[in-house]
């Protein structure tokens, strides 16, 4: 088997812990709602079908004979005995006429009349004793009544109505603050009857009986002619109405225009004798004398009357006969009493009526399915009987019934014992928890002298029922809160005070019978109760505070370690075959386990029909907190974890104590003046106190009763119990240690569950110490502070929600409380103290310090001295680097930046990254290039970045305002209009400049690699390259490199780095990284940029050299210049190229040649010849240093006729023009290289195209001139050319082109002496006259009559005399 508690597994986390724990008191909370119907306890089928119940043991358990040994537990008990006071005892031997007792329990108060003045006094301790004898009139009944709102004075707080044969009157009650300095309510002020009656009306003649008042005012009286009235009052008169009449609701509701002796009834010979009002429905019953029921609807707003039913006594008693057919009939005697059952008790009975022999009619007015909550029948539908009338009940029972009070669940039947003395009988099911069947017990209690009247004491009034409660829960379920229900008895010896005791009373009256917990009395009541509800009363002893009551709170701490059991492991149909193996869900071991004094050696086991099983089982509902168990072997059993009822006792008391707020909205929203909408708290002070209290009371007796196992490694499995007791399984097969490994397992489990309790006690009892707080600081204006998602967040949140998952929420009130006091200048030690101190969780110590920091950041705001401020911003930064847990840096920076306090923005965002980072992992995350399943390195990261941020955002800030707007460019107005006047707010740039370099300098100084990195990375993305160059820390180059590796396609990376080694002198790593960049393949660099980064290596490498002097310098200098001619031919052949019509594959020859260098054979084989770019051939064969004649000739002609070719359309001055000069050159970058300049091929090739074309006789010349050839070696090629007789001369028709360019050439020598040197011009002078004779002579030899031959010989004489005279 695995153990449940490996080891390794990680916590959980306080949400996960708090959201088990919710699940759990969910779970109670449902429990405790599922308190059935009355309808539904009673068996009762339907309206129209009764049920009967009384005649089985079940229904009255005899707790003494079915094993528990609980035959002194009592329902009721008389707390004490109060006699008349003594003056009221005199006044009886004045008596004349009548007199008569009652009860006022509104007011605590009992009331007596004699003849025609009543007294009143307090039954409690007889005092304050008042009286009325304004009558004349002896009183014939009396009632105390709550008034009508918006009629009388707010002082008038009660009215008394006192009615007499003559007229009735309603009489003014006030209470006053005493002396001693009382309440000045009912119970600690002064009575006051008014002198002056409020009201008066004449009775007509008729007797009133009794008088009931509802409500909201209302007031019903019971007339001796059977009739029903009603007591109208209003503030005034109106048109057909008095201020105050009498209606008669029997008859017709306009009785009082009618004179009294027409106004008569049927039934004058059945009095009214009692009156009982459903107030939360609105419906009234009436009772006459002979036992006849009528049903009167007061409408929806109970507002109105109408008569709805009525059933004679007879009819009744008969249907009740039916139903208990085995029972004699004598038994259905008369009706006593009838008790309106309230909504908050049941939804489908709504009257009680109890007979004379103590038996129950339970009757329904509205259909048990209607839609409508209105009464349209009185229909009996169960009977209940009397305790004694099942077959083994002590033959006692209640007989001669003739006063009886029903209230909640609770039945008083006082019977006559003989004519001095009575019996009360206290019938309740409050000892039976949450029952399938109405289960009752019932005290039997002698009373001196004979009852006058009986009624439950006022007590506070009950919280509304939520959407999710149908009727009121089990008394076990409010018993920590509210006070025992506590009821007065009258009698003609004085007054009986008695308690109803719930199971919390019952079991302190047995510690303190018993001396203690060790005794059969209290196991039998763990018994009754069951383990966890007998637990959960328990804690509400042992939690008390009380001094008087701490004896039974130890006991009760006793009691809950001695009978709460253990937890268990429950099986059905295991098998030893299935023990081959066992599979859990693993989950993290618990650090709490309750201390334990004492044990039971085996579980109780004694039930009694028709109750819950003794132990509480918890549904497998959370996996974390319950492991599912799986057997191999062919069987899955079913099991479950059965925690212990000290565990189960503790989520049912403390989801008890959350009753009114788990489920309640936290807020309601209220419209105040001029429609503002306010978000107000749904709890009030009290109630937080009461709940503040109970919670805080639970909280110390877990911590008190907890310790703490620090070594949570420890094998629980070998810490298995010797006993087996506590594991309960189907089937045999099981061995000793399996069972021990079992029960220590789901031991831990509990263990586990048990310390989520106290966690999660801890954050209710902070919630609501929190809310109180906010409570007593205008909560609706800290809410009205919130953003509008959270308060929409708030108002449709609930406590539990709150509680769980709302930590968020509590922080941000927490925020807006401390901002109140920050916006109001006052000092937050106080309320952070008391933060720190309520819920420290939700507030922490870092909490209380951010507080601080935020005040001392508020005080250097509102400062005016330089220093005082600096200091108090030095303070504030000292704290907030004191904080353990991540502050918000956005809001602290940007109030720092406020301040000008940019310094303390670096320093705490460099403080915060490495305290979100302590272990350094966010480099080792950035050092390892950012791997994506380093999960905890990306978060480490991701949070460092974020702190530095805060810094990066600040440079931001300053950078911008230290740009001066008159240096910024001019930009479109927003608007027409005049100039928008310049922002007096605005930092001066010359100001944000000193403080950014301030703040770089701190920045550089850090040590943070991965800062510097952040840093860097900001600058760059910024734009703000030049700064970074500027940079000199040992970071840089690191950064650069690490980027240049990283993003290989980033060349602005490359481009950073040799400049930083440019700038580092160097020059070396400069010259290689340039050198990359030039040869990096791929379009992101053209070739302007290559020929760039090529001249940069160059220089670069040049001042290598110069610092080194190596010969591997001095090898890469040459290698990159001839890179660097070779790039340049590229070049050449780019433009070439770019100047190519549409030629195919231009652009795609482009791209190439853009991204990447080329070798020369490549641009001469795939771009030069391809493209028939003749003059970059000629480039490319004179760079590469190949010699071949042909070749180059014949690029050379290609040259000359492209030029000629495309000028083929131009005037021939233009033409001439123009190919000169782009000859001249192309043939100046050669002629110094006579190999790759054949001048003679070149000058006939020309010669030849110029006279084919008839493009003169000068331009070639000139062109030669001005390429460099002097005018000697042109003689002599001209010459050489004359000689040769070429016959493309004759061909072409001009067999003297020659001798004419010659006669040009030398006539242009003769007019131009400045073209020879000094030194040669007597010499090129006689050549010339020796070639002009030579010419003229063979002149004369061709013709003497041919026009050219004559022109030309004139031309070459008159060169001749131009020679001669030079």
């Amino acid at each position: 088997m695995v153990s449940l508690m490996s080891p390794g597994l990680p916590p959980l986390s306080l949400q996960d812990i708090l959201e088990n724990a919710g699940r759990l008191v969910d779970k109670f909370q449902q429990d405790d709602r599922s308190y059935p119907d009355l309808a539904n306890l009673l068996n009762i089928p339907s309206e129209h079908q009764a049920s009967l119940s009384g005649l089985y043991d079940q229904d009255y358990p005899n707790l003494a004979e079915v094993g528990y040994g609980l035959d002194s537990l009592s329902e009721v008990s008389i707390e004490k005995r109060v006699p008349l006071p003594p003056e009221l005892v005199e006044q009886f031997g004045r008596m004349q006429c009548n007199c008569m007792m009652g009860l006022f329990p509104e007011i605590e108060r009992a009331w007596l009349t004699i003849d025609s003045d009543i007294f009143v006094w307090k039954f409690e301790d007889r005092s304050d004793l008042a009286y009325f004898d304004g009558l004349n009139e002896t009183i014939l009944s009396a009632a105390l009544l709550r008034p009508k709102p918006g009629i009388f004075q707010p002082h008038i707080q009660y009215l008394m109505c006192l009615a007499t044969p003559v007229d009735i009157v309603l009489l003014g009650v006030s209470f006053y603050k005493t002396a001693d300095g009382g309440s000045g309510d009912h119970r600690g002020g002064e009575m006051h009857l008014l002198p002056d009656p409020l009201f008066s009306i004449p009775t007509d003649g008729v007797y009133i009986t009794s008088i009931v008042g509802a409500d909201n005012g209302r007031v019903f009286m019971a007339g001796k002619d059977g009739c029903l009235y009603e007591l109208v009052y209003q503030a005034e008169d109106g048109w057909f109405s008095r201020k105050c009449r009498k209606v008669n609701h029997s008859t017709s509701s306009l009785s009082f225009l009618i004179p009294s002796f027409l106004n008569f009834s049927f039934s004058e010979d059945d009095p009214i004798a009692e009156i009982s009002i459903d107030n939360t429905r609105g419906i009234l019953y009436a009772r006459t004398q002979k036992g006849t029921i009528q049903v009167f609807d007061l409408g929806e707003r109970h507002d109105g009357m109408s008569r709805i039913a009525a059933q004679s006594q007879a009819s009744i008693l008969s249907a009740a006969a039916g139903v208990a057919r085995t029972i004699e009939s004598s038994n259905f005697k008369s009706i006593i009493h009838i008790a309106a059952v309230t909504a908050r008790e049941s939804e489908a009975v709504q009257l009680i009526a109890v007979t004379e022999s103590g038996v129950r009619l339970y009757f329904c007015t509205i259909p048990f399915k209607s839609q409508s909550k209105r009464p349209t029948m009185l229909s009996l539908v169960h009977v209940r009987l009397p305790p004694g009338f099942s077959a083994t009940s002590a033959p006692m029972r209640p007989t001669n019934v003739h006063t009886a009070h029903y209230s909640h669940g609770t039945m008083l039947l006082v019977s006559s014992q003989n004519k001095d003395n009575d019996l009360l009988w206290g019938v309740s099911p409050d000892s039976f928890c949450f029952p399938k069947q109405m289960m009752e017990a019932s005290t039997v209690l002698p009373i001196e002298g004979k009852t006058w009247a009986i009624n439950e004491v006022a007590s506070p009034e009950p919280p509304p029922l939520s959407g999710q409660y149908t009727v009121d829960p089990a008394c076990v379920v409010t018993q920590h809160a509210l006070p025992p229900r506590r009821f007065v008895l009258l009698s003609a010896q004085g007054i009986h005070i008695l308690q109803k005791l719930r199971p919390v009373e019952q079991l302190k009256q047995l510690m303190v019978e018993c001396g203690g917990p060790d005794a059969q009395q209290i196991k039998g009541f763990f018994n009754l109760h069951r383990l966890d509800q007998a637990c959960a009363t328990c804690l509400v002893l042992a939690c008390s505070r009380s001094s008087s009551d701490q004896q039974v709170s130890d006991w009760a701490r006793m009691a809950f370690f001695m009978y709460g059991g253990e937890a268990q492991y429950h099986f059905s149909g295991l098998r030893a075959a299935s023990m081959g193996g066992a599979a859990f869900t693993p989950m993290r071991p618990g650090q709490m386990s309750m201390f334990n004094p004492g044990g039971l050696g085996s579980p109780m086991m004694t039930t009694v029909p028709n109750m819950a099983p003794l132990h509480m089982s918890t549904p497998m509902g959370a996996p974390v907190m319950h492991p599912q168990m799986q057997m191999s072997g062919g069987t899955n059993p079913a099991q479950e974890v059965v925690y212990s009822g000290k565990h189960n006792g503790i989520y049912i008391y403390l989801c008890r104590i959350l009753r009114p707020f788990w489920d309640a909205p936290v807020c309601t929203e209220f419209v105040a003046e001029k429609d503002v909408k306010y978000l107000t708290s749904t709890f009030t002070v009290d109630e937080l106190c009461i709940g503040l209290e109970l919670v805080r009371d639970l909280s110390d007796f877990v911590d008190f009763n907890s310790k703490f196992d620090l070594d949570s490694q420890t094998d629980i499995l070998s810490m298995g119990r010797a006993g087996t007791s506590g594991l309960r399984y189907d089937g045999g097969g099981m061995d000793e240690h399996t069972r021990s490994r079992l029960q220590a397992e789901v031991q831990r489990m509990e263990k586990i569950s048990l310390q989520h309790a106290q966690d999660f006690l801890h954050r209710v009892e902070e919630v609501l110490g929190l809310w109180r707080i906010l409570l007593d600081h205008q909560f609706h204006m800290l809410a009205n502070t919130m953003s509008q998602d959270l308060q929409n967040q708030l108002r449709s949140m609930v406590f539990k929600t709150l509680v769980i998952s709302g930590k968020d929420v509590c922080s941000t009130l927490i925020n807006c409380l401390v901002e109140r006091y920050l916006d109001d200048n006052a000092a937050i030690d106080a309320i952070s103290d008391k933060l720190r101190q309520v819920c420290p969780t939700l507030y922490s110590s870092d909490d209380a310090t951010c507080s601080k920091s935020n005040e001392l950041l508020q005080a250097a705001r509102a400062s005016q001295d330089p220093n005082q401020k600096e200091q108090h911003l030095r303070q504030a930064l000292h704290l907030l680097k004191g904080v353990v847990q991540p502050l918000n840096l956005g809001v602290l920076s940007s109030q720092m930046a406020s301040l000008q306090f940019y310094l303390g923005v670096v320093e705490l965002g460099l403080h915060e990254a490495r305290k979100a980072d302590p272990q350094g992992l966010a480099l080792h995350f950035y050092q390892s290039g950012e791997p994506q399943e380093d999960i905890q390195g990306m978060q480490a990261y991701i949070a460092r970045m974020e702190c530095y941020k805060c810094i990066t955002d600040v440079l931001s800030f300053l950078w911008s305002s230290s740009i001066s707007p008159e240096t910024q460019a001019p930009s479109i107005p927003l608007q027409p209009g005049p100039p928008v006047n310049p922002d007096q707010s605005r930092m001066d740039a010359l100001q944000a400049e000193t403080y950014r370099e301030e703040v770089l300098e701190m920045a550089l100084a850090s040590d943070d690699s991965l800062f510097h990195a952040a840093l860097y990375d900001w600058l760059f993305m910024t734009n703000h390259t030049e700064k970074l160059l500027e940079i000199n820390t040992p970071y840089v180059e690191q950064y650069l490199r690490r980027k240049v590796n990283m993003q290989t396609d980033n060349t602005s990376a490359l481009d950073m780095l040799w400049k930083h080694y440019e700038k580092t002198e160097n020059f070396q790593a400069a010259t290689r990284i340039l050198a990359q960049l030039a040869e990096r393949q791929g379009s992101s660099i053209n070739l302007t940029q290559r020929l760039e980064y090529l001249s940069r290596a160059v220089i670069c490498a040049k001042s290598s050299t110069s610092r080194l002097g190596t010969a591997a310098a001095g090898e890469m200098l040459h290698e990159l210049e001839e890179k660097m001619e070779v790039a340049r031919l590229q070049m050449q052949v780019y433009k070439c190229i770019s100047n190519l019509g549409n030629a195919p594959d231009k652009e795609a020859a482009k791209n190439k040649l853009d991204s990447e260098l080329l070798d020369i054979t490549s641009l001469y084989e795939d771009f030069a010849d391809r493209f028939d770019l003749h003059e970059m051939k000629l480039a490319i064969v004179f760079c590469a240093g190949l010699y071949d004649a042909a070749l180059i000739e014949n690029l050379w002609q290609n040259i000359i006729d492209k030029e000629l070719s495309s000028t083929s359309q131009m005037s021939t001055p233009d033409r001439l023009t123009t190919v000169s000069n782009r000859l001249e050159m192309i043939a100046k970058l050669y002629v110094s290289a006579e190999r790759y300049f054949p001048v003679s091929t070149i000058l006939h090739f020309l010669e030849k195209r110029s006279c084919e074309q008839n493009l003169g006789n000068s331009w070639v010349y000139q062109l030669l001139l001005e390429v460099g050839l002097s005018p000697a070696r042109l003689l002599e090629l001209y010459d050489t050319l004359y000689k040769s007789k070429d016959v493309i001369w004759r061909n072409s028709q001009r067999p003297l082109h020659v001798l004419f360019v010659l006669q040009s050439l030398i006539s242009h020598v003769a007019a131009n002496p400045s073209l020879i040197p000094p030194s040669d011009r007597s010499r090129l002078v006689t050549a010339c006259l020796d070639r002009v004779s030579s010419y003229l002579v063979e002149l004369q030899a061709i013709s003497s009559v041919d026009p050219q031959v004559l022109d030309l010989s004139r031309s070459f004489k008159a060169t001749q005399i131009r020679l001669e005279r030079m």
